[in-house]
């Protein structure tokens, strides 16, 4: 079974904060916290305000590999300083793992607690007007480095410094970067939703039929 090993760089909570020209509730604006309980709906003090595409069971911690930055950094250096770990909304900030080389269902130990990947992020509105420019989740899409989400199978104490390690692989499971670009094909194609690949050992049920 291929292995990977990364570290925690941040760990990230926020509290609901106005975004966008209608003043619209968000949970996107984060504070960097050394230590934080990750429960089975996600780190105790962090409040996901839009339930519909952020938070709940299969959305519960959010990792965004901080080398994905970089990527952002070269396609938009007018924006270098804003793209700094923790500004995009992740949870937990990472490195030396990318989007790439972890696969949906996936079960990690991330310092206390085992979780186990979801889905990808499908970036919002929200991350446009976070950094005021609206190239931003157009290019985490076509670039798949969007970062993941977990479901918690086990709650437990983060801590920044400690490490991530992948405990098990599911049997045929893909690549999260590979998941984007499955659906991007589909929805270029203008195929019909049913014809998205349902099949992905551990993807979560909003993500079979989109």
């Amino acid at each position: 079974m291929s292995t990977y090993q990364g570290t925690i760089k941040g760990l990230y909570i926020g509290q609901p904060k106005p975004i966008g020209p209608d003043d619209a509730p968000s949970g996107i604006f984060k504070e960097p916290v050394d230590t934080c309980l990750l429960t089975k709906t996600g780190l105790e003090g962090d409040v996901q305000v839009d339930k519909r595409v952020h938070g709940g069971p299969e959305k519960a911690l959010y990792q965004f590999p901080s080398e994905n930055y970089a990527t952002l950094r070269q396609a938009l250096p007018h924006l270098e300083d804003s793209f700094i770990s923790g500004s995009i909304g992740e949870n937990l900030s990472s490195e030396s793992v990318d989007d790439t080389q972890v696969h949906i269902g996936d079960i990690v130990k991330v310092g206390g607690a085992l979780v186990q990947v979801s889905q990808p992020r499908r970036p919002c509105w929200k991350v446009n007007h976070k950094y005021g420019n609206g190239h931003i989740a157009p290019l985490l899409m076509s670039q798949a480095i969007s970062g993941w989400y977990y479901r918690v199978l086990e709650e437990g104490e983060l801590q920044v410094g400690e490490t991530f390690i992948l405990q098990e692989r599911l049997e045929n499971s893909v690549a999260v970067a590979e998941v984007w670009k499955v659906f991007l094909e589909k929805l270029q194609s203008r195929l019909p939703p049913e014809a998205f690949n349902t099949n992905i050992p551990g993807l979560s049920t909003e993500w079979r039929f989109e």
